[in-house]
């Protein structure tokens, strides 16, 4: 990762992506710059002398800004996302009880198409308590899909100068094979411990671990609600239409109420 590109539009809550976008480049050592994209050309001019305006007011008036004009939005941003020198934040302002816009349509469409982590700030990130990322928390749960995250999530915390800390909820509905913590703790934190072991001699790096209780979603964002300079990684599966509901309810649940930035990635 090279630079850290910022997608902005009309919202006010896009300013809060590019204000989590400035501090993570700054960071990272890297340069920042905000993208906006447009349905035709025609609109390109109008649109960058708006925004250029919105920056200046905001004292982002050093971020450059680039406006594209692109049928699809979700594939553009999702293609610049693939790119291995970029890292794509995003403001993620969808809303409930719309369960395909908990992310937001365009937002939830460039994490589909997108094959790298997209950093998100969601409806509730909290730009005070958050001010660099000394902590970055992976949500594993015993399945390969989950840790496919790790490999980013490991170098990105070399960069950062970060904490690695992994996460596993044991889901109290009983719906899931136990994966941590329970009735026996020995046995149940075996995976989360074994995991941390490997990605320590793998990677090199110092691992921590937690085991949280109950439901998925709350539990994660309870556990995370008192935090400070903290950034959550995760995988999603979730998919467009209302099979998201059940393949991505999760990761989007907790990107609704969380105050952190999120990284996301779709294997």
């Amino acid at each position: 990762m090279e630079k850290i590109v910022v997608a902005i539009d009309d919202s006010e809550g896009s300013l809060h992506a590019l204000e989590f976008g400035q501090k993570f480049a700054n960071q990272l050592g890297i340069d920042v710059s905000a993208i906006s994209v447009v349905p035709v050309q025609d609109e390109i001019v109008s649109r960058r002398v708006k925004l250029q305006e919105r920056l200046s007011v905001h004292h982002f008036e050093t971020v450059h800004i680039d406006v594209v004009s692109h049928d699809s939005a979700k594939e553009y941003l999702g293609e610049l996302a693939s790119r291995e020198e970029t890292g794509l934040c995003m403001m993620a302002h969808g809303r409930r009880p719309v369960p395909e816009m908990l992310i937001g349509s365009v937002t939830a469409g460039v994490v589909r198409r997108a094959h790298r982590p997209v950093y998100l700030c969601g409806p509730r990130y909290d730009s005070r308590a958050h001010q660099r990322v000394d902590v970055l928390a992976v949500c594993v749960d015993g399945s390969k899909l989950s840790e496919q995250i790790l490999p980013y999530a490991s170098a990105l915390v070399k960069r950062l100068g970060a904490r690695l800390q992994l996460l596993q909820v044991m889901d109290a509905n009983g719906d899931r094979k136990p994966t941590v913590l329970g009735h026996t703790d020995i046995m149940e934190s075996a995976y989360l411990s074994a995991l941390a072991r490997r990605v320590e001699i793998e990677q090199a790096l110092e691992v921590d671990w937690e085991v949280l209780h109950g439901d998925p979603a709350a539990s994660i964002v309870s556990y995370l609600a008192g935090s400070h300079n903290t950034m959550l990684a995760m995988t999603t599966h979730g998919r467009s239409g209302l099979s998201q509901v059940v393949a991505g309810s999760v990761s989007h649940e907790v990107l609704h109420e969380t105050t952190c930035p999120v990284a996301v990635l779709r294997p």
